[in-house]
Parts: C-alpha cells; sequence; structure tokens
C-alpha cells in the first residue's frame, strides 16, 4: 500500500473502531506526540512506542466516549500525510457531548507509519470534561 491508501485505512479502521488493525499497522517504535502544556492539557507528551501510546488511549476512553471520528481531509506528500478530522465526543464525567477538529501530521518510512503529531482545542477539551 502507498502512504495514501494506507492513511485512509488506518482512518476507516478508527471509524469503525477496529483497533486490532491500527495496532498491526504500527511498528512497535511508533511515536506519538501530542505537544501541549501539561498544565492544560492531561494527556500532553510523547509516546514512544505502539504500547505506550495504547495505554494512552484506554485512559483516555475511561474520560470520554467517541461516538464519530472522521477525516475530512487528507493530504499526502511523499512520505508526509496531513488530516483534518472531526470527531464526535462525549464526557463520561459531565455527559456533554461536543464535537472538536483535530489535525494530524503523520510521517511514513517504506509506506509504514512512523510518526503522529496531534493538534486539538485543549481548551474545549478541558472545559468539556468539567
Amino acid at each position: 500500500m502507498d502512504t495514501r491508501q494506507t492513511i485512509t485505512q488506518l482512518y476507516r479502521d478508527y471509524e469503525s473502531g477496529n483497533l486490532a488493525n491500527i495496532v498491526a499497522s504500527l511498528p512497535d517504535d511508533f511515536r506519538f506526540e501530542w505537544p501541549f502544556e501539561p498544565a492544560t492539557a492531561r494527556y500532553s507528551g510523547i509516546r514512544p512506542s505502539k504500547r505506550e501510546l495504547l495505554a494512552q488511549l484506554e485512559d483516555m476512553r475511561k474520560d470520554f466516549t467517541f461516538n464519530a471520528y472522521r477525516a475530512t481531509s487528507i493530504l499526502v506528500d511523499g512520505d508526509r500525510a496531513a488530516a483534518q478530522l472531526e470527531a464526535d465526543v462525549t464526557s463520561v464525567a459531565t455527559g456533554r457531548r461536543f464535537t472538536t477538529r483535530i489535525a494530524h501530521f503523520w510521517s511514513f518510512k517504506d509506506g509504514v507509519p512512523v510518526h503522529l503529531v496531534e493538534y486539538t482545542d485543549t481548551a474545549l477539551i478541558a472545559h468539556e470534561a468539567g
């Protein structure tokens, strides 16, 4: 698969809740970054392995239910890709449902995703989480 096919499939798998396919697509040393100020964004930081990323995602599922998660646009340039996403999320603590936009910046090596940086509105997330 080329980069466009790979990233499109990753988002399809996430939308359908097929975490097993996503995990199988990532190398063990996959690097994930949420480059936010830790004082305002609980989930900020770098996850330098697939195992640590999965632990982080499980932790997030304790706080939020993802009702929908879809890519609205995907741009690919060689071994890099960017995507804009919309997530329909419910806070477990407050029951509030909200929509947030997310920006992803991917790096690939030989068609395999190796690094992802995610940006989102951390003030909105903190506010809605209660």
